[in-house]
């Protein structure tokens, strides 16, 4: 029996293409549809493309090399950010607020495009008062994870040379990167008034505005090389994380709270667009570009979809009933192993 889902046809007329993956213990399956690019003229979807991973980079890089240090010893969930990060003005908020999105933290402050340069949105980002009282809600922050880059950077250095030191090399990843050199395998973003067609460059503005490299958005991935990040998870001769690493990952750290999240990812939420077949021991997560990775630890699958839906314009509402019909193909084959 295929694990590849089949493709709907009419989807490639509403995202310029599908690259998807299911991942098991053992196994890799991969399939490209359709495009990579609509504009400025159409070009086939090919293995070697890769996508703005954009929010993705939240769980590829920054949560997974944040765990490291605290196995490492280096962090503990109950760090305080002051402690790592001075300038930072409220002594409370935690290495554990900020993975788990309830901080107090605002989801966004459109007054960040006033900042001319990375320095400007540092000082903004360190000093912006909270705007509810933390561990109260869950409140989705790009925020609390360029914090969390900042911290990374004042343990390690540099954000790039960390991100092939801690998953690149040790999963044997050719292709997982910050700020991609050639442009045209790049698989392109939005059409911008201020930017024009965005394409090798990180289509998040905050991330833009740090070069490129950021704990908010910045990766760039093929499906080959996300496929086995999310391998992992669920095969331990790949595993970046120890087993009690996995386990608190497999736990709510927001119960009572509006959503279900672990460490930087959603377990089961009804807010997330994973479908109706996949089990409740699961990790999720989006990117808004198109991306996500969905993990089943009971069935021991994973499913990765890259798709850049902004293209050529970020109005595309039509990825999440695609996200859904997907999942709901793949899981639907593993259902067997849950009964």
């Amino acid at each position: 029996m295929s694990r590849l889902p089949h493709i709907d046809p009419t989807w490639l007329d509403q995202v310029p293409g599908i690259a998807v993956g299911v991942v098991t213990p053992n196994t890799v399956a991969l399939q490209f549809n359709g495009c990579k690019a609509w504009e400025p003229e159409r070009e086939t979807l090919t293995s070697d493309t890769l996508y703005d991973l954009a929010s993705l980079t939240k769980v590829v890089f920054t949560t997974t090399v944040i765990l490291q240090l605290i196995e490492e010893g280096h962090l503990a969930l109950i760090t305080r950010i002051q402690s790592i990060l001075p300038e930072y003005i409220h002594p409370e908020t935690t290495v554990g607020d900020l993975l788990t999105h309830q901080s107090g933290l605002p989801a966004d402050d459109p007054a960040y495009k006033q900042c001319r340069d990375a320095a400007a949105l540092r000082h903004f980002v360190l000093s912006h008062p909270l705007t509810y009282t933390p561990r109260t809600q869950v409140v989705y922050t790009d925020f609390g994870f360029l914090i969390l880059g900042w911290v990374i950077e004042s343990i390690e250095g540099p954000l790039d040379e960390v991100l092939n030191r801690r998953i690149k090399q040790r999963l044997g990843l050719r292709d997982l990167c910050f700020r991609p050199n050639d442009p045209q395998r790049c698989a392109p973003t939005e059409r911008t008034t201020h930017r024009g067609l965005i394409r090798g460059s990180v289509h998040d503005g905050k991330a833009h505005l740090m070069g490129g490299i950021a704990g908010n958005a910045g990766c760039f991935s093929t499906l080959n090389d996300l496929c086995r990040f999310a391998q992992s998870f669920i095969d331990e001769k790949y595993s970046l994380l120890s087993k009690t690493t996995l386990d608190l990952l497999r736990q709510t750290h927001t119960q009572g709270l509006d959503h279900v999240r672990t460490l930087g990812w959603y377990r089961h939420d009804p807010s997330c667009a994973f479908g109706h077949r996949i089990s409740e021991d699961c990790l999720f997560h989006t990117g808004f570009s198109g991306t996500s990775i969905a993990i089943d630890f009971k069935r021991q699958v994973a499913v990765v979809i890259l798709t850049n839906r902004v293209h050529p314009l970020r109005d595309n509402p039509f990825i999440q009933p695609i996200r859904n019909a997907l999942h709901d193909a793949v899981f639907s084959q593993f259902l067997e192993t849950c009964e």
